[in-house]
């Protein structure tokens, strides 16, 4: 059954409705399936809100057309119908990520370890290109039937190097899954992304919401305000990575998502056969088994091959390194082995106090004490050890 056409496309039914219009699945002339995604815009809009409209429109059609990685849904055609505007994308056959926790409930450590990787993939590649997605959720990360995740819906991108269209002070993306910088209306980056995937990565482990109340008030308030309670039974690596993507503070959270592949391909979970964990650009790729033995350094020469000349030379004297204007590295929590700088008072995560800092605080004491006990003394005068005559 059809349901009229759009340009030149026929649309046989509908797929679902996101923030600006409704998606249907399409065909083409060449009777090729596609998703077809249109913007209607409502009555009563005035002129600057229709002009707002149209250009989030046209800036969601720029950023996906500019994107061709292999995690990321393509964009087929972009044009218009009278007052409706339309994107024609790849059909994706499968299921989101919302949609499997919410019949199968979690994915598991190593199933949500694949995504990651392969939607960090398409995100650096996205974000070398100047553009932030501002709205990860699980419902835009598609897993077709072979395991491959795609991240779709760059419809709230943000294009970096293009001034005077994103307007800082305006909240946009969904409420559950912002970042605090965003929820609180500020200029948002490459980190912004980062603190959402923790979020969906939190659903993806836990098969729930990390924040979600009856308002989105409610909401707003537990992502500037709340602190999630630790998931039990992770590996270190992956709990490590998932409290940092959780930090309030940008500067607190990874630089960049490949920082996240470095650290989650230390497990060795490989990506699907249809995904890649590769970043466009830079790559960043666990090393082959080949190319590990290949540049694996030779044995150490056993005494007896040495030569004499060798044995009989004197060793280099150790160079003790510099340390004036060597920045001290960060310490280490005893308890969770968190980092912690030296002057922080205890462990943010688990609250074990700051051994270096006590150590500190009690010598400073010590020393006072000593001087206001030396600032009354007054030393007895000394006597000679010969008698007078």
């Amino acid at each position: 059954m059809s349901l009229g056409t759009i340009g030149d496309y026929e649309l046989k039914r509908e797929l679902g409705q996101g923030g600006m219009g409704k998606v249907y699945l399409a065909a083409s002339r060449d009777g090729a399936e596609v998703a077809l995604k249109t913007i209607i815009f409502p009555d009563g809009l005035t002129a600057r809100a229709r002009w707002e409209a149209v250009e989030r429109f046209q800036r969601e059609a720029r950023a996906a057309r500019s994107l061709e990685h292999p995690n990321i849904c393509q964009v087929r055609d972009i044009g218009a119908d009278g007052d409706t505007f339309f994107i024609v994308m790849e059909y994706l056959d499968g299921q989101s990520v919302g949609e499997e926790i919410e019949a199968s409930g979690a994915l598991g450590v190593e199933r949500s370890v694949q995504v990651m990787l392969e939607v960090c993939g398409s995100l650096a590649y996205a974000h070398d290109q100047g553009i932030i997605h501002r709205d990860i959720k699980p419902d835009n990360i598609m897993l077709l039937r072979n395991g491959q995740a795609k991240l779709m819906d760059f419809g709230l991108a943000a294009i970096v190097h293009e001034t005077g269209v994103t307007q800082t002070g305006t909240m946009m993306g969904t409420f559950s899954y912002m970042s605090p910088e965003q929820a609180r209306g500020e200029k948002v980056d490459a980190r912004s992304d980062i603190f959402s995937l923790g979020v969906t990565l939190y659903e993806m482990l836990t098969g729930r919401q990390a924040f979600e109340g009856e308002a989105p008030g409610a909401v707003i308030n537990d992502i500037l305000n709340k602190e999630l309670e630790p998931v039990t039974g992770l590996p270190p690596v992956v709990s490590r990575t998932l409290n940092r993507c959780l930090r309030k503070k940008p500067e607190y959270r990874f630089g960049n998502v490949r920082e996240i592949i470095s650290n989650l391909q230390t497990l060795g979970i490989a990506p699907t056969a249809g995904g890649q964990a590769a970043v466009q650009g830079t790559m960043v790729q666990p090393a082959r088994a080949d190319d590990a033995k290949a540049v694996s350094p030779p044995p150490p020469a056993s005494p007896a091959s040495s030569s004499p000349a060798a044995a009989s030379s004197p060793a280099a004297p150790k160079r003790r390194p510099p340390t004036s204007g060597v920045k001290r590295p960060h310490m280490r929590c005893g308890k969770c082995g968190e980092r912690m700088a030296e002057n922080t008072p205890s462990c943010w995560k688990c609250g074990t106090p700051n051994p270096a800092l006590a150590q500190r605080k009690s010598r400073a004491e010590s020393q006072v004490a000593i001087r206001e006990a030396l600032a009354g003394y007054k030393p007895p005068k000394k006597r000679g050890w010969f008698r007078r005559r």
